[in-house]
C-alpha cells in the first residue's frame, strides 16, 4: 500500500487480502477506466477523500481496462451497472455500491460514520444537542458513557468544555486537576476557565456593550466585552476590541490587550485561521 495516499491497486493477486482488509476498517473500491476522463475526475476525487480520512479508510483501485476479467468478476457479482463504480466495504462486506460518477457529500454520508472512532460518534452526537441548545442533555449524554468509559480523557475534557459552557466552573475546575497535564484537548478548557476567573466579578454583556456605546474609549468596558466573547466562542470579535485596544493604548493594563490577545491565539491553536489573521494584524501593528 502506498502510506502517502492510503491507496492499493487491485490485481488477481492481492484481491482477497484487500477484501479481508475491509474486515479491520473500510475499503472503498473504485473500478473504472483510466482512458475515460470521467473515471479519472472521479478516481481523484477519491484520492482526495482517502486522503482526509488519514489512514482510516484504505482506497482500493482497479482499472478496469488493464485487468479486464477481474473487474467484471468484481462488477457482476457486487451488481456494478455503469463506471466508474464505487463499493464501499467494510467488515467483510459491500455496505453500499454506488454506479456512475458520485459527489463528494453522497460518499461522505456513507464514510463519516464507518470511519468515525467511539469517542468521535460521542462527540457528534454531543455537538449536534449544543447546536440545538441543549447544552444540558448532551452533558447527561456524556456523563452517561462516562459510565463505562471513566478514563476515557478526550471524553472528560469534552465534559469540562461543556460544564464551563453551563456556567457550573467549579466543577469543570474539580475535573480539569483530575485529569492528566497532556491530556488531550485540555488546553482549551484551561484556557477558557482562565477567561471564565478574569469576568467573575465584571458587568454582564449587555452592560459593557451599553457602557462602549456611550463611551468608544472605555477600554476597561472593551477589554472585559473581550473575555466575555470569547467565552461566547466569538474569538474573531473578541481578537477585533482587544486589537483596537492596542491600537489605542498600548499602556492600558500594562499592555493587558496584546497580551491577552496571545492567550487567545494559545486557546484557538496554531491551526487556526482566525489565530493566524490576527496574529498577522497584530505583528503589523507592533512593526
Amino acid at each position: 500500500m502506498n502510506e502517502q495516499s492510503f491507496s492499493v491497486d487491485v490485481t488477481e493477486a492481492n484481491i482477497q487480502e484487500v477484501l479481508q482488509q475491509s474486515v479491520e476498517q473500510p475499503v472503498l473500491l473504485y473500478i473504472g477506466m483510466q482512458s475515460d476522463p470521467g473515471c479519472a475526475q472521479q478516481l481523484t476525487l477519491l484520492e482526495s477523500i482517502t486522503a482526509s480520512y488519514q489512514g482510516k479508510l484504505t482506497l482500493a483501485r482497479l482499472d478496469a481496462e488493464a485487468d479486464q476479467m477481474l473487474a467484471r468478476q468484481l462488477i457482476n457479482q457486487l451488481q456494478v451497472s455503469a463506471l466508474p463504480g464505487q463499493v464501499v466495504l467494510h467488515e467483510g462486506r459491500p455496505v453500499e455500491v454506488f454506479s456512475g460518477p458520485q459527489s463528494e457529500e453522497t460518499l461522505r454520508a456513507v464514510l463519516d460514520p464507518l470511519t468515525m472512532s467511539p469517542a468521535d460518534m460521542v462527540r457528534q452526537q454531543v455537538e449536534t444537542l449544543m447546536a440545538e441548545g441543549q447544552a444540558a442533555e448532551a452533558l447527561g449524554l456524556l456523563q452517561n458513557i462516562l459510565k463505562d468509559e471513566p478514563d476515557n480523557h478526550a471524553l472528560q475534557v469534552l465534559q469540562v468544555n461543556l460544564l464551563l459552557e453551563l456556567g457550573r466552573i467549579e466543577e469543570g475546575r474539580q475535573l480539569i486537576n483530575a485529569l492528566p497535564a497532556d491530556a488531550e484537548g485540555i488546553a482549551q478548557p484551561k484556557a477558557k476557565l482562565s477567561f471564565y476567573e478574569m469576568v467573575a466579578d465584571a458587568p454582564a454583556r449587555q452592560e459593557l456593550e451599553a457602557r462602549l456605546a456611550d463611551n468608544d474609549n472605555d477600554h476597561e468596558a472593551r477589554y472585559q466585552l473581550a473575555i466575555r466573547l470569547v467565552i461566547a466562542d466569538e474569538s474573531e470579535e473578541a481578537l477585533e476590541q482587544l486589537l483596537i485596544i492596542v491600537r489605542r493604548d498600548r499602556e492600558f493594563r500594562e499592555d493587558g490587550a496584546r497580551l491577552l490577545m496571545l492567550t487567545v491565539f494559545e486557546q484557538l491553536g496554531q491551526a487556526s485561521p482566525i489565530a493566524r489573521r490576527y496574529r498577522g494584524k497584530l505583528f503589523g501593528m507592533m512593526n
